[in-house]
This record gives C-alpha cells, sequence and structure tokens, in this order.
C-alpha cells in the first residue's frame, strides 16, 4: 500500500526505515503519484532522495526532515509546484536545486550544516524561511528573499549584527525573527524575561538604558535597533514587541 489518501493527496512514508537497505527506493504506483500533493519521507535514514522524487506533477507539500542528506537533491528542480519544503535535521552543506520553485513558501533547513545562505534570492513567494541551528557566518539582504515574514537565523555563527540588520531593514514585511545564539549576541537567547516595550520606550525618548533581569545590556540594545530597522517586526525571539 502506498498509504495515500484518496480525498486529500495525501503520502505519509515516515519511519519506514526506506533507506536502511541503502536502495533509497520509493514504491508507488504512478496513479498515486500523479494524486499526490503531500508525500512525508520524514526520519528514513535516506542518504540519496533523488530516486523517490520522480514524477510527482502536483506535489505541492514535501518533508524529508530527519534523514541523512548531505546535499539538496537534484529531483527537487522537477517540482515546480512545490510551496513548502522540510529538510531540517539532515547533513546538508549548501541550498541548492531550487531554481524551478518558483512557488516555494516555506523552506525550513534547519540544523544542518549550512555555511551560507545562497540559491534562494529568486524565491520571490517566500515567507517562512528556517535557517537556525546551521553554521552561517553572514547574511545579506543579496540572498534573502525580501518577501520573508518569517525568517530563523537562531543558533548560528553570526559574528556582525550589521548583517542582521541590513537584513531586516529590507525585508519591509517581516513580522517574526529569530536571531539570538550568535556570536553577536554573546551566543546567549534574546530571552522573553526582557520587558520589550519598555526598553523601546527607553531607548527610543533618549532615557538611560538599563539592564533587565541583570541580563548584559547589549541584549537590550540589540532588541531596540532590530525593530527600528524593521517597524513591522512582532515578534523577536518569542518576545512580543
Amino acid at each position: 500500500s502506498s498509504g495515500i489518501n484518496a480525498e486529500y493527496g495525501i503520502v505519509d512514508k515516515s519511519h519506514c526505515k526506506l533507506g536502511a537497505s541503502g536502495g533509497d527506493a520509493l514504491e508507488m504506483t504512478e496513479e498515486d503519484k500523479k494524486l499526490c500533493q503531500k508525500l512525508s519521507l520524514r526520519r528514513n535514514y535516506i542518504k540519496n532522495a533523488d530516486g523517490m522524487l520522480q514524477d510527482f506533477p502536483i506535489l505541492t507539500w514535501l518533508c524529508l526532515s530527519a534523514n541523512a542528506l548531505n546535499s539538496v537533491p537534484r529531483a527537487i528542480s522537477k517540482l515546480s509546484n512545490l510551496k513548502h519544503l522540510f529538510m531540517s535535521n539532515n547533513k546538508i552543506e549548501r541550498i541548492e536545486n531550487l531554481e524551478s520553485c518558483q512557488f516555494l513558501e516555506t523552506l525550513d533547513v534547519r540544523h544542518n550544516n549550512i555555511t551560507e545562505v545562497s540559491g534562494i534570492s529568486h524565491l520571490s513567494n517566500m515567507l517562512s524561511l528556517s535557517l537556525s541551528g546551521n553554521k552561517i557566518t553572514a547574511v545579506s539582504p543579496s540572498e534573502i528573499p525580501l518577501c520573508v515574514t518569517f525568517l530563523g537565523l537562531y543558533g548560528n555563527l553570526i559574528a556582525e549584527i550589521e548583517d542582521v540588520l541590513s537584513v531586516v531593514e529590507k525585508t519591509k514585511n517581516l513580522k517574526k525573527l529569530f536571531v539570538g545564539s550568535n556570536p553577536f549576541c554573546g551566543n546567549l537567547p534574546l530571552k522573553s524575561t526582557f520587558n520589550v516595550k519598555l526598553i523601546l520606550r527607553q531607548t527610543q525618548n533618549g532615557a538611560k538604558r538599563q539592564k533587565c533581569n541583570e541580563e548584559p545590556l547589549d541584549l537590550s540594545e540589540i532588541l531596540s535597533l532590530l525593530v527600528s530597522k524593521c517597524p513591522s517586526l512582532k515578534n523577536i525571539d518569542n518576545n512580543l514587541v
């Protein structure tokens, strides 16, 4: 059985050990592939998914999270109707093979080995971009889709806050941002214990900045700088603004 829900076009092949034998094969009929809109291959020890992703003409949602992928499968470049792609918790080193995914709205590549952001600036429909938990050292507005409303950069190796500020300043619709636990903020999270509205009011009025809960002062300054560059922001590391 393919596990397909005929009414909704959903195929769930999670936890099936598809890649354990090294074959990385996916048994589905051609008819099922033509009907499939949503495909989950989560937690399958998959190292190469190219053979599994052939001939899915209307696929819009794909989950390859928690596998053993070293790269973005080349076959994804042929999934031209894809809107949501999840590939967290793999070993991916580079974002690539998304040239034809013009309708992509969600990209989740958290917890991989990515060192730089590339190959996605052309994705003009992108709303949610999750890059947290990688090895990214710098970010640039020329590489980030500026239409995003959610951006996750938490737990990377970004050393300069100017990089993040330059990005958020260009993303005029950004509403939610995760940037804590990077070197520019002392590898500390921007904790929800901060009174963000009070901090912003103090800094905007020119009043003396004060520490909140004895946390380092520069973290509160970071929050203020981010919102000053992007007034549309409503949430920074789960701090409501």
